[in-house]
């Protein structure tokens, strides 16, 4: 099959014919339809620790084509969506229902931090093994993953709407509906207008937030957040007179300036929401004074406080009505040979979410 190889770190992408390993009892082989190119997958490598060679790639939707003889979960032809936040379903936080807390998930970097890998190698190029990143790949024509990664979703939705269901859309939409908890008539502020933070816009309307204010250093995606829903758009550098006494501040980037920056645009009493993934060698400073004075709340979300099995029947309803137009938040659609291309115009900002099609998906002639 074709895949996406990155052999090094902070090298372009090498579309490579790899071989995919048969599934195991409890395994799903999914045909991909469609990928989308997340921030997070660009910065796996030189951020995080992922080894090389690697098949990126987490936010992915296509068709189960091969089952193990133990999965009941699904079937072959179900239209799914892959999951990076496999849950277990057998530890504490599964079982209250925080599957995306799952205490048995494991990075595909773990090795880096000197835990043992237990994980079956399922790939390989080159007579190489190539390693699955975030346990998924999803940069291919087809991916082998446990049947606890991955999630039904109807037939009717299209292909490239259910890839962004994998990842951006329930990280920022739930970092407002379900981490910071946004209630009708809180004013909120969204720091970070990439397509989670326009998510987060998305899901601050849903929850009925009254003000609604998107920061972000680019005109256009200050621009989209206001026919998303922002009631303002403001630069970076207008934050600290434009954005104050907030209920609500949900920041996108991560990065220290920015979780300072929500830090001082909440109210007193008011909530922080950190749903950007921030470097692991970065800190913030923050008064414990603050803390204690000021009672403010300091929350991270991870993947939006979502789980998959649980939720994604709402952010499907959600976008029926639209009241989630994901379609809102993809530049465009590129063959999986064309990667190199939409990772460079993600990074220099001219696309926003541009999402990778295989096996023959055209989102032009068929939604499914």
């Amino acid at each position: 099959m074709r895949a996406a190889v990155l052999w090094e770190p902070g090298t372009t992408f090498e579309i490579s014919s790899v071989d995919l390993a048969e599934p195991g009892p409890n395994d799903v082989v999914v045909e991909l339809r469609a990928a989308g190119v997340c921030a997070s997958d660009l910065s796996l490598t030189t951020t995080f620790g992922q080894p090389t060679p690697v098949v990126l790639g987490h936010e992915g939707a296509g068709v189960v084509a091969q089952i193990g003889e133990s999965v009941t979960s699904v079937a072959v032809g179900d239209h799914v969506i892959v999951v990076w936040v496999p849950p277990c379903r057998t530890c504490v936080p599964c079982v209250r229902g925080d599957e995306y807390l799952c205490a048995n998930r494991r990075s595909s970097a773990s090795q880096r931090a000197g835990e043992p890998d237990t994980r079956p190698q399922r790939l390989w190029s080159a007579g190489k093994p190539v390693f699955q990143g975030m346990n998924t790949a999803t940069f291919a024509e087809r991916t082998v993953v446990p049947s606890n990664a991955v999630v039904r979703v109807d037939d009717d939705v299209p292909f490239h709407i259910a890839a962004l269901l994998g990842c951006a859309v329930p990280t920022g939409a739930g970092a407002a509906l379900k981490s910071a908890n946004v209630q009708p008539g809180d004013n909120v502020a969204v720091i970070g207008c990439g397509a989670v933070g326009l998510s987060a816009i998305m899901g601050a309307m849903v929850a009925g937030a009254a003000e609604l204010v998107a920061i972000d250093p680019m005109q256009a995606r200050r621009d989209l957040a206001l026919t998303l829903g922002a009631t303002r758009a403001v630069a970076p550098d207008e934050l600290a007179t434009a954005v104050r006494d907030f209920d609500v501040v949900i920041d996108a980037v991560g990065a220290p300036p920015t979780v300072e920056a929500a830090w001082k645009a909440a109210r007193r009493g008011g909530t922080v929401t950190v749903v950007g993934a921030g470097r692991p060698d970065q800190q913030v400073a923050i008064s414990a004074y603050e803390v204690f004075h000021d009672d403010k709340k300091l929350t991270g979300s991870f993947h939006g406080g979502i789980s998959m099995h649980r939720d994604l029947p709402l952010l499907v309803r959600l976008w029926r009505t639209g009241r989630l137009p994901i379609d809102r938040l993809i530049s465009g659609t590129a063959d999986l040979a064309d990667i190199n291309e939409v990772v460079r115009a993600q990074q220099s900002g001219e696309a926003l979410r541009t999402v990778l099609t295989m096996n023959g998906f055209d989102p032009q002639r068929n939604a499914g």
